[in-house]
């Protein structure tokens, strides 16, 4: 067997390896959420989110956005939601567009909502698309 071969084997399998761990990692964060264990969804996402999750980085947001297992920090949130629309996750898209239409942590800016919303609404996203049409109203 080549030493390129291995190389190449060795690499796939460590790629697979950090794939299903991540993926472990943010399902039982998202478990956690929903079972209101904070403490549990913070220390399985946040390490996800550092490393450029986006998911992670949305539900982070949103955990700092409402205080949930962490202190209500709205400039913190807004770090994570957009490090997560970055990588065009519609879901925090469509929240930063909610953040901007209703001023919450921000200066209300409806030019901001929209162009957030029209974001979420191209990357299909139904609340966006529904947001976008109540604002272009």
């Amino acid at each position: 067997m080549s030493l390129d071969f291995r190389r190449g084997t060795l690499a796939l399998i460590v790629t697979v390896l950090y794939c299903v761990t991540a993926i472990a990692g943010l399902t039982e964060g998202v478990d956690a959420i929903l079972k209101g264990d904070y403490a549990t969804a913070l220390r399985e996402l946040r390490p996800l989110a550092e490393r450029g999750n986006s998911d992670a980085q949305y539900r982070l947001g949103r955990m700092y956005e409402f205080g949930r297992g962490v202190p209500i920090d709205k400039a913190q949130a807004l770090v994570w939601l957009r490090k997560s629309a970055a990588q065009e996750n519609s879901y925090a898209e469509q929240e930063l567009g909610v953040i901007y239409a209703t001023g919450d942590g921000v200066g209300q800016d409806d030019a901001q909502a929209i162009a957030w919303f029209r974001k979420a609404a191209g990357h299909g996203n139904a609340t966006g698309q529904y947001n976008l049409g109540l604002m272009l109203t």
